[in-house]
């Protein structure tokens, strides 16, 4: 069962950190009731000043930070020069969640971690400062697109792509030649990130990259990335990637657990494949509402007006499907919104 307060304060003591560690989980969700803020957010600081264990002091920083603990950010700051790596990696994560862009020390401390020669802490010190400024740090965001970490440059890159507002117009200037040039980088990783952003913002350039990561093992990406190639593929209309999307639609045999499975039948429907719009189509009259409503969402995305008239046959009738999905779904294949 969840620790009480004191039984958390107590176990801080443990000589076992793995108990330590748990007692700082169960102090980070105390410290969200008032009555047991300042004695949780004081056990938290404590064990981040003064755990021998570094383990402990990390998840004392991640602790104040699912605290909301803006109280701390004094005591974190000063930790920011603690002698583990893991430590400081958690402080910035910290700093990121806690600070404000009016947070100077703070954001001295973020910078700082931009410039030292551990990726890991520019890593972690480029989401932060992400985090603090929003807006005002994109033009740092594409200096780091440069760093020699390809994580960090992946970062930067997936940083780019969801401030997408703020970043599509950029992409008409300087900033989509820098993006372009990683299509050649070493990092496969890196070279989708900037495909999908790319193809965002209707460059096709990218587009092997695209249909290399649809047509490669599952798996072999981060998942939002696949997710997203899938996406992108049938929205360009690029055949070549019918054979991955085949795979992740329907599998090898007629079924498929493929994570992308929704995605793969919605772009191999875009791209004409009478199989997928025959499977969406199906699902319109499915036993299961949930199953109905995905099919409805399925048909509103890849814009099939043979799917119309059961769309419309399911308006005002929530029983049926979501109302919400129907709407969107008529709109879209009506085209009066789009699909972005």
């Amino acid at each position: 069962m969840p620790r009480t307060l004191g039984a958390a304060i107590r176990d801080l003591d443990s000589p076992k950190t793995s108990v330590r560690v748990s007692a700082l989980h169960d102090l980070g969700r105390l410290a969200r009731d008032a009555d047991h803020r300042a004695d949780a957010v004081e056990a938290m600081v404590r064990t981040l000043r003064a755990d021998a264990d570094a383990v402990a002091r990390a998840e004392a920083a991640v602790a104040l930070a699912d605290a909301e603990a803006t109280e701390a950010v004094p005591v974190l700051i000063e930790m920011a020069a603690d002698a583990h790596l893991r430590v400081r990696q958690m402080v910035l994560v910290a700093l990121g969640e806690l600070s404000g862009a009016s947070d100077s020390d703070a954001l001295e401390v973020v910078y700082d971690a931009l410039e030292q020669d551990e990726a890991a802490l520019r890593f972690q010190a480029l989401i932060a400062l992400y985090r603090v400024l929003g807006d005002e740090a994109l033009e740092r965001v594409v200096d780091c697109t440069r760093d020699v970490d390809d994580h960090v440059r992946y970062v930067a890159l997936r940083i780019l792509e969801e401030r997408w507002e703020e970043t599509r117009e950029a992409l008409t200037m300087p900033v989509a030649v820098r993006v372009r040039a990683l299509l050649r980088d070493d990092s496969a990783a890196v070279r989708l990130a900037a495909a999908i952003l790319l193809g965002r913002g209707g460059d096709a350039i990218g587009a092997k990259e695209l249909v290399a990561a649809v047509n490669g093992r599952s798996g072999a990406f981060e998942l939002e990335d696949e997710l997203a190639a899938v996406e992108l593929v049938g929205q360009m209309r690029l055949a070549d990637a019918r054979g991955g999307l085949h795979r992740r639609a329907f599998g090898l045999f007629g079924g498929s657990n493929d994570a992308s499975t929704f995605q793969a039948r919605v772009s191999l429907a875009q791209l004409g494949d009478g199989r997928a719009v025959d499977a969406i189509v199906r699902g319109l009259s499915a036993w299961s509402r949930d199953t109905r409503t995905l099919a409805v969402a399925a048909a509103g995305r890849a814009r099939l007006r043979v799917a119309r008239p059961a769309i419309l046959a399911m308006r005002g009738d929530a029983a049926r499907a979501d109302p919400h999905a129907v709407e969107e779904a008529l709109a879209l294949i009506d085209g009066s919104r789009s699909s972005s």
